[in-house]
């Protein structure tokens, strides 16, 4: 796995956005950069962060990125996927 690069300044913390996606269920939204995309929380199933609470993050109705705990205030996942703006969006 990647080191996350740049950290971001967000207002709420992984967990409170997580809860808020689980309640609501999938969310459509968009990045400061007019970027759509669908949100909604899930528990891993298997790999390196089996078990774990993310955030999947989904365009055109495939998978782009991951959000892990560890990668929330970072502009990139652990993977290297730029994520900061479909952070700032969740954080909203």
């Amino acid at each position: 796995m990647r080191h996350h690069q740049s950290h971001k300044n967000l207002k709420h913390d992984f967990d409170a956005v997580w809860e808020r996606l689980k309640v609501s269920g999938r969310q459509s939204l968009q990045t400061p950069d007019f970027h759509n995309f669908d949100a909604f929380a899930a528990l891993t199933t298997r790999g390196s962060h089996q078990g774990e609470k993310v955030i999947r993050i989904m365009k055109d109705g495939k998978e782009f990125a991951r959000i892990y705990p560890c990668c929330w205030r970072h502009s990139t996942n652990c993977h290297g996927t730029r994520i900061g703006g479909y952070s700032d969006a969740l954080d909203q």
